[in-house]
C-alpha cells in the first residue's frame, strides 16, 4: 500500500489566490467564534460542559465523578478544565468560549500541516473545505468538548504521519480523558496507524502490540476509568434514572433499518450529499487504484467504529459524533481529486461546487416536525436573541418562568445557560398543569400531537420569526 507522504517535503504555494485561501479559513473561523462570544450554553453542551463544569467548580474538585443526574458515563476532564478556567478567570460565557479558542487554534494550525500532504496546489484548500462544514462551525460557536475531541484527532492524525511517537501519545490520553468517543478516536488512530506499517503481518501479534505502544497509556488510563465508574455506581454508559435512558434502548431489525437510513442522512446532511455524491462518482472512476488512496483505511475505520452504536441504540446518532469521519472523508475526498486523471481546470470546478455546495449547508432549515441537529449547523444562532425576548416578555409581565412549559434544551435554571445566577427557569412540558408553553422550531421534543393542540386551542401571546425559525408563547385557553 502506498504509504501517506511526510510533512516535511516541501510544498510550493502557487500565487496570491492560494494565499487569499490560506487566509480565508482563519478569518471564517475567527469571526464565527468571535460572533458567539455571548451565546449561551446549548444543546448538550448545558449538561457535558456547563452543569459538569459547576459541580467541580462547586465542589472545589474534591470528587472525581459526577453525580447521576448529569453523569453519562464518560470522562469529564472537559468539564474539569472549564471549570479550572472559570476559577482562572471567572465565570462567564466569555471566559467559557475563551476556553475554547487553544483548540481552535489547534485545529487550524493542524489542518494546515495536513494540506502539505498532498503533492498539488489543490490540497492548500483543505483547511477552507473542513472549515466551511456546518458540523464544524456549529461546534466551535459552542463550548463544546467535541471541539477538543477534533483538533486532538487531527495531531494525532499528524502525530501517525510524521511519526511522531510522543505527539501520538499525548493526544490519545487527552483524547482518553474527554469521552468515551474520545477512546473511539484513539482506536481509529490505532488502527489507521496499522495501516501505515510496512509488511505487516495481521497473524503476528508482535507486530501489533509494536504499533500499540504509543497508544497503552490512553488505554489504560481509559480501562482504569471504565473499571472505578463501573465498580463505584455498578453502572456504565446509563442507569434506570437516567435523563437519557431511552436513547440507549436497544432497538430490533426494525430500528436498525431506520437508523442506517438516520445515519446515511447525517453523513448527507447539510450540504455534504454534495461532497458524498462526489467521492464516490471519483471512487468508481479509481476503484482499482483505492488502495493507494491512504486516507481509504482511515475513512472505512473511522465510519466502522461509530456503526454499533448509530445502528443498536434508539437515539445516539447526533452529527458531532462524526467529526472525525467526516475529516477523514474530506483528506480521501482530496486524494481522490489529485489522483485522479481529470485536467486541473475540470479538477478546481468540481473542487469549488463541492465548496459552494458544502457552504449553502449552514443555512439548511428544514421544515417544521422535521427534527434537525440544531448543534451542528450555525443556523440555530437566531434561537438566542428570540429566546432572550421570550424571557424578557415573561419578567416584564410577572409571568414566572416555572409556570411555563418546554422541552430540551430549555428546561432548567437559567443559571446552566447564561451563567447569570439565575436559578429560575422553565420547566418540562405538561399540557395538563401548564399555564404558558415555549414552543421553538428548535426544539425537538414537541410531538406531532402537542404541536396540533398547541397551534389549534391554545392562544398564541408572543410570536417571533427570524432567519427561518419561529418561536410562539402560548397560553393556556
Amino acid at each position: 500500500m502506498k504509504k501517506v507522504k511526510s510533512l516535511r517535503q516541501p510544498n510550493q504555494w502557487p500565487g496570491t489566490g492560494a494565499i487569499i485561501f490560506g487566509i480565508a479559513p482563519v478569518l471564517i473561523t475567527i469571526l464565527v467564534w468571535l460572533r458567539s462570544c455571548r451565546h449561551p450554553f446549548f444543546w448538550d453542551t448545558i449538561q457535558l460542559a456547563s452543569r459538569q463544569a459547576q459541580w467541580y467548580y462547586d465542589q472545589h474538585f474534591k470528587y472525581l465523578l459526577l453525580p447521576d443526574v448529569i453523569d453519562s458515563g464518560h470522562p469529564s476532564g472537559f468539564g474539569m478544565y472549564l471549570a479550572l478556567c472559570w476559577r482562572g478567570f471567572g465565570q462567564s460565557l466569555l471566559v467559557s468560549h475563551l476556553a475554547i479558542l487553544p483548540f481552535i487554534i489547534l485545529i487550524l494550525w493542524g489542518l494546515f500541516r495536513l494540506s502539505k500532504i498532498f503533492s498539488s496546489p489543490l490540497g492548500l484548500f483543505l483547511p477552507l473545505l473542513v472549515v466551511i462544514d456546518p458540523v464544524f462551525l456549529g461546534q466551535i460557536s459552542l463550548i463544546s468538548p467535541d471541539v477538543a475531541l477534533l483538533a486532538l484527532f487531527i495531531w494525532g492524525l499528524l502525530g501517525v504521519v510524521e511519526k511522531r511517537t510522543i505527539l501520538l501519545l499525548i493526544c490519545s490520553i487527552v483524547l482518553a480523558i474527554i469521552s468515551l468517543r474520545g477512546m473511539m478516536a484513539v482506536l481509529a488512530l490505532y488502527f489507521f496507524q496499522l495501516m501505515q506499517v510496512k509488511n505487516l503481518d495481521w497473524k503476528n501479534p508482535a507486530d501489533w502490540l509494536r504499533s500499540a505502544l504509543p497508544f497503552v497509556p490512553a488505554g489504560l488510563l481509559a480501562l482504569a476509568f471504565l473499571g472505578y465508574h463501573a465498580w463505584a455506581k455498578s453502572w456504565v454508559g446509563f442507569h434506570a434514572d437516567s435523563p437519557w435512558r431511552e436513547s440507549f434502548t436497544v432497538v430490533g431489525f426494525k430500528g436498525m433499518l431506520k437508523n442506517g437510513f438516520v445515519l446515511a442522512w447525517r453523513i448527507a446532511d447539510y450540504g455534504r450529499v454534495f461532497l458524498v455524491l462526489t467521492t464516490f462518482c471519483l471512487s468508481y472512476r479509481q476503484f482499482k487504484s483505492l488502495k493507494s488512496n491512504p486516507f481509504f483505511p482511515l475513512v472505512v475505520i473511522s465510519l466502522l467504529i461509530q456503526l454499533p452504536h448509530f445502528l443498536l441504540f434508539q437515539g445516539v446518532s447526533a452529527h458531532r459524533y462524526l467529526l472525525p469521519f467526516f475529516l477523514a472523508l474530506h483528506l480521501f475526498f482530496f486524494m481522490l481529486l489529485i489522483q485522479s486523471q481529470l485536467k486541473t481546470k475540470v479538477k478546481s470546478m468540481i473542487l469549488g461546487l463541492v465548496m459552494l455546495g458544502l457552504a449553502s449547508g449552514n443555512f439548511w432549515v428544514y421544515p417544521m416536525g422535521v427534527s434537525q441537529g440544531w448543534d451542528s449547523t450555525p443556523a440555530h444562532w437566531p434561537h438566542f436573541a428570540i429566546r432572550k425576548e421570550v424571557i424578557n416578555y415573561l419578567d416584564q409581565q410577572g409571568i414566572p418562568l416555572e409556570s411555563v412549559g418546554t422541552t430540551f434544551p430549555e428546561i432548567g435554571p437559567l443559571h446552566w445557560r447564561d451563567l447569570n445566577a439565575r436559578q429560575d427557569g422553565f420547566s418540562p412540558l405538561n399540557l395538563a398543569q401548564n399555564e404558558y408553553v415555549y414552543y421553538s422550531s428548535v426544539m425537538n421534543d414537541f410531538s406531532d400531537e402537542d404541536r396540533k393542540l398547541l397551534f389549534e386551542k391554545w392562544t398564541p401571546v408572543l410570536t417571533m420569526k427570524k432567519a427561518g425559525l419561529s418561536t410562539t408563547l402560548f397560553k393556556k385557553p
